[in-house]
């Protein structure tokens, strides 16, 4: 059989939609299951069973039964006995550039203020306590983004990533917080859990946040939360632009173009859809 491997897509971001958001400590069968795909990357794009049954620390009985329901679903193809990923993944990511509500409302939006400025535009979402950019607008062969489409971005930099968290119901945020206290990206927003939370409400207070250079060196970002209409946050739109273009605008502007923008795209959403969102659970 032909070996076909897929290295262009971010396997987390294409099962986003299989897992829950707020994952309990011991992982499910299917959780399980589904973690060998995110052992395949661009340095390693084809592995053997006995690879993968070390990496996740699988009995051999258990890895070779993932391996053949995962074949058998095309989301892995076997060349004598090495496996790689499977076109199935090709064709979720079709369906959910069809299908997903952010993504079909959010980037026709993303794309006129694009236009307009001159920026490379994003959408971002959450997903087991990580935001992934799910859509990028513009040509960004100037600005060579490191975290494009498919991208998991780190969770405590970068505007995006805190404008999703400043919206998080603080029961989560608290607990994804203690999960990373002691990470220096973290005691950066806030030395304890009570300067943290005053940090991430005045973020969610401003409407929108700015980031200087917390991803990529000379790059600049403006972000605003994309809501459902109750309020619930599915993700957030932003402007990413070179430092000495982003210096050509008035910052509180930018800022008030992308709330605007992420506003109106969150108006537009289907109150009673969760496709793609972020499903809290407080309890």
């Amino acid at each position: 059989m032909e070996l076909h491997i897929c290295t262009g897509t971010d396997i987390n971001g294409m099962f986003a939609f299989l897992q829950h958001a707020d994952q309990p400590t011991k992982m499910s069968s299917l959780t399980r299951m589904l973690s060998v795909l995110d052992l395949f990357s661009k340095e390693h794009t084809a592995l053997t069973a006995d690879e993968i049954a070390d990496e996740l620390d699988l009995a051999r009985t258990t890895c070779y039964r993932y391996i053949r329901e995962l074949m058998q679903t095309g989301l892995l193809v076997s060349n004598m006995g090495i496996y790689g990923l499977g076109p199935r993944i090709i064709q979720l990511d079709y369906q959910i550039r069809e299908t997903d509500p952010l993504l079909n409302i959010g980037r026709e939006i993303l794309a006129k203020i694009v236009a307009d400025t001159g920026g490379i535009g994003l959408l971002a979402t959450i997903y087991n306590n990580q935001i992934i950019n799910i859509h990028q607008e513009g040509d960004d062969r100037k600005l060579a983004l490191t975290y494009s489409r498919g991208k998991v971005v780190p969770t405590f930099r970068s505007a995006s990533s805190k404008v999703i968290l400043s919206h998080l119901k603080q029961a989560r945020l608290k607990r994804i917080w203690k999960l990373h206290q002691n990470e220096p990206d973290v005691i950066a927003i806030g030395a304890d859990w009570d300067s943290f939370k005053l940090s991430m409400q005045s973020i969610k207070e401003n409407g929108y946040w700015v980031s200087h250079g917390e991803l990529d060196p000379d790059l600049d970002g403006v972000a605003a939360p994309v809501l459902y209409p109750d309020g619930t946050i599915i993700g957030s739109m932003a402007l990413v632009f070179s430092h000495k273009r982003f210096c050509l605008f008035n910052e509180n502007s930018l800022g008030q173009l992308i709330m605007e923008a992420a506003t109106r795209a969150g108006e537009m959403l289907p109150s009673n859809q969760k496709g793609g969102a972020l499903i809290e659970n407080d309890k």
